[in-house]
């Protein structure tokens, strides 16, 4: 099952600079919860986050450079 969640954000006076490093973070935030969804169907759908935060935040914080904050929401709403 496919599911697609689109969110609609007007961003008024940013820089260029500004704009780069918001669609950076987006993209790494959308592909962090990719790999944690790919994780979660991959190993039967474990759920609690204390097994998901073991298994899996080492790779997060490295492959994707997410700061505490962003692992965790990328990890909680499972």
């Amino acid at each position: 099952m496919d599911q697609a969640v689109t969110i609609k954000a007007k961003l008024l006076n940013i820089d260029d600079q500004t704009t780069h490093a918001f669609i950076k973070t987006m993209t790494a935030y959308r592909d962090a919860c990719n790999f944690v969804s790919q994780y979660v169907f991959d190993h039967d759908f474990e759920f609690r986050f204390s097994q998901l935060n073991q298994a899996l935040y080492h790779d997060l914080r490295d492959l994707f450079g997410l700061k505490r904050i962003g692992y965790q929401k990328c990890c909680c709403p499972l």
